[in-house]
This record gives C-alpha cells, structure tokens and sequence, in this order.
C-alpha cells in the first residue's frame, strides 16, 4: 500500500476511487479492531499506539516509587476524563496552591498505560515555554500509580470557542472572529516551534488540544503521543524513526501519521500538516477529513486536497494548501514560515481593511470637490478633512504593508483630486504644496501646477507693485514736511492779508495770477528737491501732481478772470470753490482720510460767498483745516505713536 500512498495526492481520479479504496479496505482489516472504529466512528478522537518498548521509562518509573512521599497532595472533584486518564482539582499542601492532577483511570492502570502517561509528563516538563503548560511534579498515589501535577487552568479549550463569536467578543473584547482564530493558531506554532527545537513532534494538534485561559493564555496541552527526532539517551521518548504504528486523530492525520505501510517518517512537518489541518477548521468550520466509513476518512488522509470554499481569502487558502500538502517535501519547511506567513496576512488584511475605508473617504472627497458651488473656506475646510482622512488612511494601510497598491493608488488619486481642485480655485502655491507629497506625479499634472504658480508669481508681483504704489506709509515725512511748508504758508499769508490793506499781488487778476506762477515754482522746486521719495509710488506721484494740478488751475482761474473782467475778490472767492472741488476729487481717489478738509473748503466757500469780506480769512482757516488734516493723516507712526503702542509704551 506504501507506494499507492505516496503516489495517490498525484495520480488518484474518480474512477480509481473503487480500486483504491479496496486497496485500504484490505489495510484496515488488518488494523486492531479498536482503532478502525475509531476512524470510523470517532474520527476526532486519539488513536494511540501500543506501547513502545522503554527500558529507561521503566528504570524511572523504578526510581520514581522509591522516592514516594507521604500524602503531598490533596485531591478534589474531577475537571474532565479522557480514555486513559483523568484529571482532578488539587491542592499541593507545602505551598498552599490549587493544581491539575493528571492520573490514569482505574480500569486502565497497566504498565505500558503508566508509562504513557510519564511520557507525557517528561515531554511537557521538557519544552518550558508560555504556550506549554507547566508540569510542576509527579507525585505517586497510594497505589503507587504516577500522579501528574501541573498548573490549573481557568478557561475552555479552543474547540469550544472556535466559531462562537458572541463568547469571543464578550469575553475577549475581540470582534474579529477570523483574527483571532489566527492569532491563537500562530501562539500554538511558537509552542511547537520551541518544541521542534528541542527535537519533538507532538503529532496531535487539535482545537480540543488547546486550552484558552479566561485572560487569554493559550496552551498546548496533551503531549502524550509526542515523539523525538534525536534520541536524548534517557530512552524515556520513544523515537519518531520507531513510530510505525497508526497514532493521532483521523480528522486531522496527516498521511504519513497512518503508519509505515505510507513509506513516510514522522517529522516537523507533519505538525505542519496538523496546523494546516487546524486552519482548515477555522476557515470551513469543520475538520478536513471527514466520511461515513473508515475508508472515506482515510481516503481524504492519503488524498489530503483540501476543497475549500470560494469565500475563503485566497491567500489563507493558498497557505492552508501548502501546509497541509500530501507530500511534506511540499509542506511549509519549519512552524515559524508558517506562523509568518499567518502574520504576514493578518497585517495584509488590516491593511486592505484600512485601504477600503480610506477609499469610501475618497469617494466622498471625489463627490465634494466635483459639486458645484462657490470655493468659500466652508467647502474649502470640508474638501481637507475629507482628504485628511483618506491620507491617513491611506497612509496607515500603507504603514502596515509597503507593497498595498490598492492603498498608494488610492493615496496618489487622493493627492490629484485636491491639486485639481486648488488648481480650479486659483490656489497654485496650494496645489504645488500638495502635489509634493506624490512620487512620480503625472506629467501633465505637474506642468499645470509649474504654470499655475508661475503666473500666480507674476500676478503676486503685480499685486505687490500695486500695493507699494498705493502704500501710503511711504514718503510720510516728505509729505508732511512739504504739507507744513505750504500749508502753514498758505494760512500765514491769508491772515496777513487779513488784517493789513490788499497789495498789489491781490487787487487785480494779474496779481493773483502771477503769484499762482510764483507758488506752482515752488512746488516744482520742492518735487525736484524730493524727487526720490516723491516719484517712488504712484500715491506720492498722485499727491504731488494734485498739488501742481492746484495751482495750475488757480492760475487758469485767475487768468481767465482777467481776460473775462471778473472782479478779483470774485475771482479769489470762485479759487476756494475750486480748492473744495479738488480736495473732494483727492478724498475719492486718494484718500479717504483727507474728507475734512473738502467739507472745510466747501463750508469756507459758503461763508466767503456770503460774506466776501471774510475771503482771507476763510482761506487762512481752510487751509489750517488742510494743513491739520494731512499732517494727522499722513504722520510718521514713530512721530504720532498710536493708542495701543502709547498704552505699551506707558506698561
């Protein structure tokens, strides 16, 4: 049967199935009658071999009745039964402490059940590991039968917690049912890792075989049928090169655990198979070899081609196939490739998880900036916390698996839609900031980002050129000082010409005409004096051709009075309307500040009109109003301190 075995995983098709299954047929008829049955009725049970012949495990056995002590342990109710043994509630009186107490039954106290059951306790006590439960002590009883103490467990085994996520969730806080199966699976393999190091195979992983505690300690319990691959020269451990015999649970064998007629040895790799047959349990619910007859189960043994559903993730499928393949050479070559591959689709799966939800965000940001409507700063924050949310996602899935593509795909559409709208809102610099984050932008995308800045640079320096024209707090003490020089002049002469007899400057329209002349002289003087500051903006340009553009007028003015024979002191009260209308032109276009002094000119016309004997002194006091109203508004701030600077110069 060895090499219809060996051959079956390559060769086997439907229509051999009869032919093959004879061939087993004849094989179990010469397994004991005990074992059949269990293939056939309780394939999740343990088949466990006969006893290997141990003359070290008798000599210890020997030794150990020697040492007997009296009565160290006190006994309890019974914590579960299996089909050798049974295990009691304890209590090891020197330290006060609740133990496990592993013993045989009474009905199967033999010497090679004996021995079976110290082997068990040799191996355990061997492998010192988190995952391994801690044998503390072998006692004997009164009937010198070996009595097992190892520490108490509080918790379930993982058979009963496997699919019931309702009781993972309320008692471990987990909510991924799958995951958690997982994690517990690559916890078993660190313990069977540490084993194999220590050159053992268990050679029955079960879920029955492992116990959850209610703080979520994982063990690997039931050691009874592990085997050595290197003789330790104890002779305690029976030899794997001495396993001939059918031993394990036939729902989860692997083919090479039916004995020597397979032609296979018992190695690391075949917990691989149980681990793989275990991981075929979380993903389907059900073990992998399964029948109604001892045949059918060992059929799916020997064909070990695990049919998974269509559901299961590809790649555990892919994993589930390769531990649990036929012929070990296929298998994973160690528990921790194993375990790593287990992580390494954990961290894949929580990052594709991360990646999905980062994709809905995007979706939503994609729908946001696509809408139409204004780029006002609600929009605007809205469109960024949406985007911030797929980058980081994004950004997570990414953090958790380098090569997600799904999730960099996702990041770079993230980063084209937010160019793409700050492009459309005339926001470049926003744009360019953006795009940075990318490797590898698309061309297209980043010449319309080059040339959305450049022309928000040109247009940036446009901008600042207008504002350095407009800037008023350039040239303050230029203007001031040539505010003061004219206005206080243009108010001391008025008031001279006030109180003293008109001159010859003042009687006539050629008078005023000449001195409008003599005053547009000195303004130029004054411009080409001031040229630097004054011809630096356009406001100081403006200000002083409003200033020439004054005494031009005034000039024209007289000019015109002279040639129309208007009466001079009309003449001079008609100037001071013609003051209001600048003054009110230079409010509008240039300042806004300078309204005082229009409303002055206009209300001192009135007066003057009225009363024409008042003229100079209406000038006089208009022009203090214009002198008072510039120099308050055009001060040097180091000059006229404001409020808030005054208040921190005083603190």
């Amino acid at each position: 049967m060895a090499g219809a075995i060996r051959g079956y995983h390559r060769a086997v098709t439907r229509d051999s199935l009869t032919s093959f299954g004879s061939m087993v047929g004849q094989w179990l008829a010469s397994v004991p009658p005990g074992e059949a049955a269990t293939i056939a009725q309780a394939p999740r049970d343990t088949i466990i071999p006969a006893a290997l012949a141990d003359t070290g495990g008798r000599r210890a056995l020997d030794a150990l009745e020697k040492l007997r002590p009296e009565a160290p342990l006190a006994l309890f109710e019974t914590l579960g039964q299996g089909g050798m043994g049974v295990v009691r509630m304890g209590e090891q009186r020197a330290l006060g402490r609740r133990v496990a107490v592993k013993t045989l039954r009474a009905d199967r106290r033999t010497e090679a059940a004996t021995l079976d059951l110290l082997r068990e306790a040799w191996v355990t006590g061997s492998l010192e590991h988190p995952n391994v439960v801690p044998v503390y002590d072998i006692e004997l009883d009164g009937d010198g039968s070996p009595m097992i103490v190892l520490k108490r467990i509080d918790g379930h085994a993982w058979s009963e917690l496997m699919a019931d996520a309702a009781r993972v969730r309320e008692r471990f806080g987990h909510e991924d049912l799958l995951a958690w199966n997982l994690d517990i699976l690559m916890q078993v393999l660190n313990a069977i890792r540490f084993a194999h190091s220590r050159g053992i195979v268990h050679r029955d992983l079960k879920p029955d075989n492992v116990m959850i505690g209610d703080f979520g300690e994982v063990y690997v319990l039931d050691w009874g049928i592990a085997v050595a691959l290197r003789d330790d020269g104890t002779g305690r451990l029976p030899l794997a090169s001495a396993a001939t015999e059918m031993a394990g649970t036939p729902c989860y064998m692997a083919p090479e655990m039916l004995g020597d007629e397979t032609g296979l040895a018992i190695t690391e790799r075949t917990d691989i198979y149980l681990a793989g047959a275990v991981l075929f349990e979380i993903l389907t619910g059900r073990p992998p070899h399964e029948g109604d007859t001892a045949i059918e189960v060992i059929t799916s043994v020997v064909a070990s081609d695990p049919q998974l559903p269509a559901d299961v993730p590809p790649e555990l499928a892919r994993i589930c196939k390769v531990a649990m393949d036929a012929d070990p050479d296929g298998r994973f070559e160690n528990a921790e490739q194993l375990r790593l591959a287990l992580r390494g689709y954990l961290q894949r799966r929580g990052s594709a998880r991360l990646a999905e939800a980062a994709h809905r965000r995007l979706a939503a940001l994609r729908a946001a900036a696509t809408a139409p409507g204004p780029h006002d700063p609600v929009r605007r924050q809205e469109l960024y916390n949406l985007f911030g949310a797929a980058r980081f996602g994004f950004h997570e899935a990414l953090s958790g698996w380098r090569d997600n593509h799904a999730a960099r795909d996702g990041l770079r559409q993230a980063i084209e839609v937010m160019v793409d709208h700050e492009l459309g809102a005339g926001e470049p610099r926003a744009a360019a900031a953006i795009l940075a984050e990318l490797e590898g932008p698309p061309a297209e995308l980043a010449a319309r980002v080059t040339r959305g800045v450049e022309e928000a640079g040109v247009r940036q320096r446009a901008l600042e050129k207008i504002a350095l024209d407009h800037d008023a707090a350039i040239g303050t003490r230029t203007r001031m000082f040539g505010t003061l020089l004219l206005g206080v002049g243009f108010t001391v002469l008025p008031t001279i010409a006030a109180v003293r007899e008109p001159t010859a400057l003042t009687k006539s329209n050629a008078g005023w005409t000449i001195w409008s002349g003599v005053l547009l002289l000195a303004v130029v003087a004054f411009g080409v004096w001031a040229r630097q500051t004054m011809t630096r903006t356009a406001f100081n340009r403006r200000i002083f051709l409003t200033t020439l553009f004054v005494f031009v007028m005034q000039g024209v003015l007289f000019l015109g009075a002279w040639r129309l024979d208007i009466d001079p002191v009309r003449a001079s009260i008609l100037m001071m309307l013609g003051w209001a209308s600048i003054a009110g032109m230079a409010t509008i276009a240039l300042d806004q500040r300078l309204w005082p002094c229009a409303i002055g000119y206009v209300v001192g016309f009135g007066v003057a009109a009225s009363w024409p004997e008042t003229r100079f002194w209406m000038m006089a006091a208009t022009n203090a109003v214009l002198t008072v109203n510039a120099v308050i508004s055009w001060r040097p701030d180091e000059l006229f301190p404001s409020a808030e600077e005054r208040a921190a110069l005083k603190r």
